[in-house]
């Protein structure tokens, strides 16, 4: 799972805004699930509101990516290598 760090970074990258409180806001059940914390606010629909109710389009735009780096980063070896080298 990338950091959050990675997440802001890659916010910042993306659209110009590191959007800090909508990946806080996404990866908050990892308090209480851990590793499954996925189950919850992980899906589009979810990250769109979240991302649009914290932080606005730029946000929402955040949110998505988040997801989908959360699923490079767990789902393919030389996509977590690269990610880890650029970001």
């Amino acid at each position: 799972m990338p950091s959050c760090y990675k997440h802001k970074k890659f916010s910042k990258l993306l659209v110009g805004y590191s959007c800090e409180r909508t990946h806080k806001l996404i990866d908050y059940p990892v308090r209480f699930f851990g590793k499954k914390h996925r189950i919850l606010f992980h899906d589009p629909t979810s990250a769109l509101i979240i991302g649009f109710l914290s932080d606005g389009l730029k946000g929402s735009v955040s949110a998505l990516s988040h997801i989908a780096l959360d699923e490079a980063y767990s789902n393919n070896k030389l996509l977590k290598q690269l990610i880890d080298y650029l970001l």
